[in-house]
């Protein structure tokens, strides 16, 4: 089972269930706590939970297991014995083939041996994301991996440096060594990345991806993508897709 994450739900559990947050933000009521979870993230949860508040332009999922789902999987049913219940949640990876493959999903109604399959697909990728969660990974690394996550809250180096538990100079030094640049005009980069995929993507406005993206004046958005690309949003839409 599939369905699209909606605020004021109260979610309850099957024999294997994960809530998945591919943008926006949400607010989890979960023994009575209240619990802010990020984009780019996901967790495995055994016991049931509120959705009390929910940010805009919100892209999420939750996915339950039934035993039926799992007697045709038995590789499914191998890995789902060995997931822990954590209170952390887990950083996607290959995050926009996890979207298409959710999007997928949804678009098929009929045939449900395809959509069987792109479940299993994607339950696997989620299995390998969590098990790989502890994997050493270099200052950068976990730097990108952070812009990802936070790219709608539109931070600064000095705010990634804090997360990463380092000085913003040793960022500075590693992200130079490694990339060549500045924090800054990596940050920048990611920015822009992600300002072109939604405008060749999606039908969204100029407006609507600086607000998605952090900006709270879109007028600086045209600008920054301009002083980037040479063109505004709407000239690189209508070249691009010409």
């Amino acid at each position: 089972m599939i369905f699209p994450i909606i605020n004021n739900t109260i979610i309850t559990p099957d024999i294997l269930n994960v809530c998945v947050l591919l943008s926006g933000s949400i607010t989890i009521k979960n023994h009575k706590e209240n619990i802010v979870m990020c984009s780019n993230s996901f967790f495995f949860f055994n016991r049931g939970f509120e959705i009390i508040a929910s940010s805009p332009f919100v892209d999420g999922f939750i996915l339950k297991i039934d035993s039926d789902f799992l007697m045709d999987f038995s590789d499914l049913k191998e890995q789902a014995k060995k997931i822990e219940y954590i209170h952390d949640f887990i950083k996607i990876k290959n995050i926009e083939n996890k979207r298409r493959l959710f999007h997928s999903i949804l678009k098929i109604s009929d045939n449900t041996k395809l959509k069987k399959s792109f479940l299993h697909i994607l339950w696997n990728e989620l299995f390998d994301d969590f098990f790989s969660r502890n994997e050493k990974k270099s200052i950068v690394v976990q730097f990108s991996e952070l812009i990802d996550q936070h790219i709608q809250q539109n931070l600064c180096a000095g705010a990634y440096s804090k997360m990463l538990g380092i000085p913003l100079k040793v960022l500075i030094k590693e992200v130079r060594k490694s990339e060549n640049k500045t924090p800054c005009h990596f940050i920048t980069e990611k920015v822009i990345e992600k300002a072109k995929y939604k405008l060749l993507n999606t039908d969204d406005s100029s407006k609507m991806i600086a607000y998605y993206l952090g900006f709270n004046d879109p007028y600086y958005f045209i600008k920054y993508f301009k002083k980037s690309t040479d063109l505004t949003p709407t000239q690189y839409r209508k070249r691009t897709n010409k």
